[in-house]
């Protein structure tokens, strides 16, 4: 097994009802190396019933590890962390998608180190980028999204996909790339300052307008 740190995967243990713990595999944009998945497979190799499934947010979740096997299960994949990292949902963008309009996956690296610079928040941030309107990275109902176009990026802010689900505010339309990560910014700081504890962009939304938030990027 190689010791590469790039290899080296972050868990997040989740205890399931029947006893059983599942691994969530934080990965970047869904990325599994080939020797992160030859770990992966010989865990579901050696331990008959694990799984492996995907997760909306673009993460994978083991399946029924057992509980007297999971210190031995984390120590083959990496490190057990209490929370993933903040992570985020793309499509592949202009790069791959014959109808993406910009480049997806460099933009969502910068997205991401936005939000790691601005927090921490009242609670969890989720973010999707896409490369067009279908928008295929959740754009749309993510707390921070952003739409490529053909002469830039759109930005939304404050969208969810619970039960009270809503697209975000749009709050920038045909930016350069460096300006929509500031007008991000910008916005995470309103959210940082001005959100209740366990309040998502959305909830804040509700509460003070959108009009408070546009007054305060304006």
């Amino acid at each position: 097994m190689s010791d590469n740190k790039e290899n080296s995967l972050a868990v997040m243990p989740v205890r399931r009802t029947d006893g059983t713990h599942a691994l969530r595999l934080c990965l970047d944009q869904g990325l599994l190396t080939p020797d992160m998945t030859r770990r992966v497979v010989g865990i579901m190799d050696s331990c008959p019933g694990v799984t492996l499934r995907a997760t909306t947010g673009q993460r994978m979740n083991l399946e029924n590890v057992p509980g007297d096997r999971l210190d031995e299960v984390v120590a083959l994949l990496g490190t057990a962390i209490p929370k993933c990292p903040p992570g985020v949902s793309v499509c592949s963008g202009g790069d791959l998608c014959k109808l993406g309009m910009q480049p997806t996956r460099s933009m969502a690296d910068r997205l991401l180190a936005v939000i790691r610079e601005n927090g921490p928040y009242p609670f969890k941030v989720k973010s999707g980028v896409s490369g067009c309107g279908m928008a295929c990275g959740l754009s749309f109902v993510r707390d921070v999204g952003l739409v490529a176009g053909a002469k830039g990026w759109d930005v939304y802010f404050g969208g969810c996909a619970t039960s009270k689900a809503c697209p975000g505010v749009r709050i920038g339309k045909g930016l350069s790339a460096d300006k929509a990560l500031e007008v991000v910014g910008r916005a995470l700081v309103f959210y940082r300052e001005n959100g209740k504890k366990r309040e998502r962009t959305s909830g804040l939304m509700r509460r003070l307008g959108k009009e408070a938030l546009l007054s305060a990027l304006a």
